[in-house]
């Protein structure tokens, strides 16, 4: 988990900041321990590792010091899992079956501690298909709730596609904003079966 902040518009120059956070209502509350510094050497973010995220809003301080002035401290209850950016699917792949002129698409969900059901998220699948050597504009996205897989009716077989996906939540505790897309998947033909061949 990242956490980064910004220096106060009015702040001095020595102006350091540092960083706590308590997970769980129950847990003491700990100063961040890798801190991500600025140009000038001083802390305006922090990475977390190994973080568990509940159902309980978690509590961040922001604290300051300076020789010159007081600094004021920020503070926030968070809700970890309505902020959490989900990764995209993996090991996305695509089978056709070139007599019926179908393409099953199956993936793999996001992996997140705390949420193991495939009901809770939903999915965007980008298509577009490529003509003359470019891409067209996207044809076909389709959001589908929970499952691992998707049949995709090609339109020519003759084509070669490009597919993407990202994930968000759609139940559960689970973010619902959209997370990154996927890299690139392509497959079918290419539109010249031909092309290539010599001739006598």
């Amino acid at each position: 988990m990242n956490c980064t902040w910004k220096a106060g518009r009015d702040a001095p120059g020595d102006t350091q900041y540092f960083l706590y956070w308590q997970n769980l209502r129950y847990d003491d509350a700990v100063e961040c321990e890798l801190y991500i510094k600025d140009e000038n050497g001083r802390d305006t973010g922090c990475r977390f590792q190994n973080v568990k995220i509940g159902n309980e809003k978690s509590y961040f301080l922001v604290n300051g010091t300076s020789k010159d002035s007081l600094i004021q401290f920020y503070d926030e209850y968070v809700e970890l899992y309505k902020i959490e950016k989900l990764m995209p699917p993996s090991n996305i792949t695509v089978t056709c079956d070139e007599i019926k002129n179908t393409c099953i698409i199956q993936w793999q969900r996001s992996q997140i501690s705390h949420s193991n059901k495939d009901k809770c998220f939903k999915y965007e699948i980008n298509i577009k298909y490529k003509v003359r050597g470019i891409y067209s504009r996207t044809f076909n996205i389709k959001i589908y709730e929970g499952g691992s897989s998707h049949t995709f009716q090609r339109s020519n077989a003759r084509k070669k596609y490009l597919l993407k996906m990202r994930t968000a939540g759609s139940a559960c505790l689970v973010s619902s904003a959209w997370g990154d897309w996927s890299a690139p998947v392509e497959f079918g033909k290419n539109e010249n079966p031909c092309l290539g061949l010599l001739f006598p």
